[in-house]
């Protein structure tokens, strides 16, 4: 079991310029995200922006994987990428990985006990906030796993 620290939050609206793909399975997002985030900033930075929080969203169904990969962005439109919207949650599940990519999964995995721990069910997309990410050595990344939630009613 990792350090894991589980809470349950509000989340807040996000506004991104952003890119995104739809890939056959889990698997091959791994190889999407990074080339992804780089397209972003170099379409924001060309623009004279400056990229902000780094946030992904991942929304799997019988597609496959739907992957949007951005950057918190307050201005205009710009050519190249798309200004995304991601609604506030009422409540999700969330929890800081720390470390490398290569064992997110451990940690999306103690999120959905948690979830079901609570008798709760994921409600669409699940994000990940990069917290810090700027290293190449990626065992010092902080990466704020959020999967949204709907309550189990009672009856």
């Amino acid at each position: 079991m990792s350090d894991l620290q589980i809470t349950v939050k509000p989340l807040p609206f996000l506004r991104l310029a952003a890119l995104t793909e739809t890939v056959g399975s889990q698997p091959e997002v791994a190889a999407k995200v990074g080339p992804m985030f780089d397209r972003v900033a170099d379409v924001i930075v060309a623009s004279g922006g400056e990229p902000g929080l780094p946030v992904a969203e991942y929304d799997m169904n019988k597609h496959g994987v739907r992957i949007r990969v951005g950057f918190t962005y307050d201005g205009p439109a710009i050519e190249g990428v798309d200004i995304l919207e991601l609604p506030a949650v009422e409540s999700a599940v969330t929890g800081t990985h720390l470390g490398a990519m290569s064992t997110i999964d451990q940690s999306w995995h103690e999120i959905q006990q948690a979830i079901d721990e609570r008798g709760a069910q994921p409600q669409g997309a699940c994000r990940e906030v990069y917290l810090d990410s700027e290293s190449d050595d990626q065992s010092t990344w902080v990466t704020e796993l959020q999967q949204p939630i709907t309550e189990r009613s009672e009856d």
